[in-house]
């Protein structure tokens, strides 16, 4: 949970807010909420809305907060495809959660996010939901939901819940505190999301006055199932603790994915698989399944995607990552057979991390810590070249790619941009950028250890104004202005502007010593300064 978090709002960080790029002439429907360009440059999840609306959620510098929202789509022309018009939603007029978003969920004309930030408690700093907003006509309208949290109940810490015709125990969760919603899926008149120390819940019916938050119990740790009225009320309760204090791991929600009657919860303690009544009353957790009793490479269970293969095959997979048993890891588990029986595959061949899959009938492209592969069995993997832009040579400075998604093209998200890969070879690499006014370098302060790392050496970018692509050079001097190096390898990143790499180190190729470096820029006869602070 820490990394993911880390992922969604440290890292982005790096990232300068007020994006520069060109406007088009496409006309759509959400031109009045909504504002050019994307609002962060790490691209959690994408999500198709119809043949010509895609959907991101994106990271979100909470600190310098304005208009723009972690809500962003793009709109491909008709007309002209290759023209794509980014937008964001516009806060003052759509009323989305706070922060980052760590879920997307879009089904039919039902799209769903989440929120996620930091904040200050008495046990330090933690991170908090911010709340879930809907739309059922395809964006043009919102509806914001708080987090769902229990009411502090008269005595204790326990309230009951109703679950078919039963009253259970359970846990009441009253803060946002650690209760963020991970993942979300919409299926027929309801919302489900899972949300950590949430648990499972769900919203619904969303056409209906009567709608509302409803806790969804689990298995407990040691059982394989939960049937609906057949549980043992001595000794079952909801608690999403730790197992230490009487709780959980089970009963902590990371991932849900619901199709049709069928109901699929990915938690710290594996994979459970549900069978939703004909009245939505009540969910039969039929099977419950860990890497010590199946075929699963882990128990912290990160997503779920289902795909259609030839022969009416359906091949659900499931991103599971090591927890806290000695013999897990990070990879892929996959079952054809509903879940009787699992596979495991690694994209790289050895444990590591998965973010994200997406799949046709003939492939499926897994989004991984080390990069973007492909594979047509689903056990052997080709992996793509890390994105570089075939026209401009701008390139995406990590291995890690976050989402993706297949339309003809490639999508690629990124921490640092979005790439889209045409016919397999040609990139175009879109990073969303302050404009240069004339001359910045970002991120600032630069980490060379862990920012933009390719290759062993991590990377500070220059972007300045240069509309007349004039020969350029940056000397950069240390505090006692003794020169450290001079760069000369300017690209043109689009018609306006040309960045310059440094990789953080002197003319013998030493990595410089941490402290404030002044940059200057020499373009045309002219010279501009800017300020950057070095830390290794």
């Amino acid at each position: 949970m820490i990394y993911i978090y880390f992922l969604i709002s440290q890292l982005i960080c790096q990232i300068p807010i007020d994006f520069s790029i060109s406007k088009s002439n496409i006309i759509n429907r959400y031109d009045d909420i909504s504002e050019i360009g994307i609002y962060n440059n790490s691209i959690i999840d994408i999500k198709p809305l119809n043949s010509t609306n895609i959907f991101f959620s994106t990271g979100s510098d909470y600190h310098n907060d304005k208009t723009k929202s972690a809500l962003s789509y793009a709109t491909l022309s008709t007309i002209h495809p290759d023209s794509i018009l980014f937008r964001s939603f516009n806060k003052n007029y759509v009323s989305l959660p706070r922060g980052g978003a760590p879920a997307l969920a879009v089904r039919d004309n039902i799209i769903a996010i989440s929120g996620i930030l930091d904040t200050i408690a008495v046990t330090g700093e933690e991170i908090m939901g911010t709340g879930i907003s809907y739309s059922i006509d395809e964006g043009e309208t919102w509806f914001y939901l708080p987090q769902p949290i229990d009411k502090i109940p008269d005595t204790g810490k326990y309230h009951n819940i109703n679950w078919g015709n039963q009253s259970i125990s359970a846990l009441a969760i009253t803060t946002e505190i650690n209760n963020i919603s991970y993942d979300l899926s919409i299926e027929g008149e309801y919302i489900y999301a899972a949300s950590w120390a949430g648990g499972i819940r769900r919203y619904g019916p969303i056409y209906s006055d009567l709608k509302s938050w409803e806790i969804i119990p689990l298995p407990m740790d040691s059982d394989s199932s939960l049937i609906c009225n057949e549980i043992n009320l001595n000794n079952y309760e909801v608690n999403p603790n730790d197992p230490i204090n009487g709780g959980n791991h089970n009963h902590k929600g990371f991932s849900i994915y619901v199709i049709n009657d069928t109901i699929w919860a990915g938690t710290a303690n594996g994979i459970n698989k549900g069978v939703i009544d004909n009245n939505s009353t009540c969910i039969n957790w039929t099977n419950h399944y860990t890497s010590t009793w199946d075929d699963i490479s882990g128990n912290w269970v990160i997503g779920f995607h289902n795909q259609t293969l030839g022969d009416n095959i359906e091949r659900i997979w499931a991103i599971t990552w090591a927890g806290e048993g000695n013999n897990e890891n990070n990879a892929l588990s996959y079952s054809e057979n509903g879940g009787k029986n699992w596979q495991i595959t690694s994209p790289s061949g050895y444990s590591e991390k998965v973010y994200n899959l997406y799949s046709n009938e003939n492939k499926i492209w897994a989004a991984t810590k080390s990069g973007l592969y492909l594979s047509k069995d689903g056990r052997n993997w080709e992996k793509y070249l890390r994105p570089i832009d075939s026209i401009t040579g701008q390139e995406i400075l990590t291995n890690e790619v976050l989402s993706v998604y297949y339309n003809g093209m490639i999508w690629a998200g990124t921490p640092v941009g979005l790439s889209i890969i045409s016919n397999d070879t040609l990139n175009t690499i879109y990073k969303f950028q302050a404009p240069a006014s004339p001359f910045y370098a970002y991120p600032n302060p630069f980490l060379i250890n862990n920012h933009n790392q390719i290759d062993n050496n991590g990377y500070a970018i220059f972007i300045f104004s240069n509309p007349n692509n004039y020969f350029s050079s940056i000397d950069i001097f240390d505090f006692s202005m003794d020169k450290v190096i001079q760069l000369n390898n300017a690209i043109m990143i689009n018609d306006i502007e040309s960045q310059i790499l440094w990789n953080g180190k002197n003319d013998y190729g030493h990595q410089v010593n941490n402290g404030v470096y002044f940059c200057r820029l020499s373009i045309n006869g002219t010279k501009h300064w800017t300020k950057l602070a070095v830390i290794n």
